[in-house]
This record gives C-alpha cells, structure tokens and sequence, in this order.
C-alpha cells in the first residue's frame, strides 16, 4: 500500500490533529499524531476528496462523462481537472499526472489542478516538483495565502520546519487571522519543540476559534506541563462547555484535579464521565480509585480498582 503522508499531513494539520502532544497527565488524552488514514475518504483544504490507498470505486459511466466532456471541448482545462480527480481517487497516478499537465498547458495559473497536483506530487514523495508548483501557485496568485499554505506543508513533510515557519509570517503578513495558517504554525512549533510559540499559537486560535474544544484542551496540556494548573482548569471547563453530553473532557479534568491533590473534586469529575458512560468507564474508575485511596478510603478505592478491570480497558 503507498505511502500517504503528505496528505495525511493536509487532512491532519486542516483538522489541527497534527503532531499535538499527548496530555502530560494521561497519554490515552492525546490528539492523535500523524497516523495512516489510507482508504479513509477525506474532505481537503479547497475541496478535493481523498480515498486513496483504499478500495474506492466510481459509480458506472462517472469518469466516462469527463471524457465525454473532454471530447466535446478539449480546450476547457476544467474537464481534464475533474477527470484527474478521479484517476488520483483510484490511484491511476500517471493517467492523473497527464490530464493535470494538459489542464495547465491549456492554463498554466489553474488553481484547481496545481492544488491537486501538489497533493498527489506530495503522495508520491515527489517533493521537489510539488515545491515548483507551490511556487507557480504563490507567483499567480500574490495576494492569498493559498500557495503560502501548500509549500508550508510540503516544506513540514521534509522537516524544513525554518521554511515552513517562514511561510506562516508571510502568508499572516496577507491575512493575519487566518486560522488555518494559524494552526499550520502552531503545528510547526509543537515538531520544533517550541512550547512558548505553540502556546502563543494556541492563545490566537482560542480567539479566532473560540468554539473550536481542541485549542482549548491542548492549550489545557501545556499549562498542565508548565504547572500552570488553575488555567489547565480554566481551559478544560471550557472544553466541557463545548463539548456538551461527552464524558472524556471530565475525565481530562479529573486528572488535573488529581495532580492538584484537589481529590474531591476529581472525584466528582471522575463520578460525573462513570454516569455518562458506564460502558467505557475503566480509566475513570481507575483515577476514581486513586483519589479515594489517597483520601484513606481504602473499601471504595478498592471497588473502584476491581471496577476498573471488568468494566473496560476502555479508555483509550
């Protein structure tokens, strides 16, 4: 099965899971890092769609229509585009390659097929070349941060993180409140080990995204591992708030509550995620029972530790 890292990397850092550190207090919290998503279909930053690696296939006569398009018109880069599209979604890489070197030889500032060619370049390790068309991208079009965005990522997928960080300043220089961006450099920090800059980058998302739960919750592990505790409180209650009818924030802030030796209240956080989902409930009795047994009640930690076998290995 090919490798499908660079637009693992697109999807991720698009949806800000990109190489976010576990929770310091609880590894089974953290954002997941880069992980194989091959066969998964995909939305993408500028609307492409991505099931590659996996067994995708197009309704009878789908990929007929372009080419009956393309008959018709062989001098609409549009149709060579769609066409392409799907040769990349069934993993006719060639045949894709081709149709997107027609559309830019028809028109060579295509947004469309350099966005996709990037992707599929990306796939296929073909870094350099991916580079070349970011680069026609950033010339075409001066004034957006659409080519910024795509050499940012393919410089981060050969860990030129300087690069890629240098991308972000210009393309916050076009548009200081784009989030995407934001969350781009944010991700490049965190690979730099830069804790300062991922938590700056953190505070900005907080309030460009204030309804986006996972700035806060990771903002939540950096303070935890600064020991800033009562702002790791602050974020997680917030996470709660947005996060409304899911137990795994309680346990999150449960945890921290342990490490505060505030038990009492963790405690209650642990009991509160136990009633919401008694059938994952494992991990939170675990805790549960750490706290009870630090408070001295030995009969309710030891309930709570056989609880934590039977009712799941769950919390993962």
């Amino acid at each position: 099965m090919r490798s499908v890292t660079h637009r693992n990397l697109v999807t991720a850092v698009a949806a800000f899971s990109c190489s976010i550190i576990p929770l310091a207090i609880s590894p089974a919290h953290g954002e997941t890092p880069l992980s194989g998503n091959a066969g998964v279909k995909k939305v993408l930053p500028g609307g492409s769609v991505s099931g590659r690696g996996g067994k995708f296939q197009l309704a009878d006569g789908e990929r007929d229509r372009w080419t009956s398009k393309i008959l018709a018109n062989p001098k609409d880069p549009k149709n060579y585009v769609g066409r392409a599209k799907d040769y990349m979604l069934l993993c006719e890489d060639e045949k894709a390659l081709a149709d997107f070197s027609t559309a830019l030889s028809l028109d060579p500032h295509n947004r469309e097929a350099l966005h996709e060619r990037i992707l599929l370049l990306g796939d296929l390790g073909r870094k350099e070349e991916a580079l070349r068309d970011c680069n026609t991208l950033i010339k075409a079009y001066p004034k957006s941060t659409f080519g910024y965005e795509h050499r940012c990522i393919v410089y981060q997928s050969m860990q030129k993180l300087k690069e890629a960080l240098a991308d972000t300043d210009a393309a916050l220089k076009i548009e200081p409140n784009a989030v995407t961006v934001w969350q781009y450099r944010c991700s490049i920090f965190i690979n730099q080990g830069d804790s300062a800059g991922a938590l700056k980058c953190l505070t900005r998302l907080t309030e460009l995204s204030p309804d986006n739960s996972t700035n806060f919750s990771v903002r939540a592990n950096y303070y935890v591992k600064r020991k800033e505790y009562s702002k790791a409180i602050a974020d997680l209650t917030q996470t709660i708030k947005l996060r409304q009818g899911e137990f795994e924030p309680f346990i999150m802030r449960a945890d921290v509550y342990k490490e505060m030796k505030e038990y009492k209240k963790a405690i209650a956080d642990y009991t509160r995620a136990i009633e919401m989902n008694r059938f994952r409930a494992g991990y939170a009795y675990k805790g549960r029972g750490e706290c009870y047994k630090a408070l001295g009640d030995s009969a309710a930690a030891e309930r709570d530790f056989v609880q934590s076998k039977s009712g799941e290995k769950v919390y993962r």
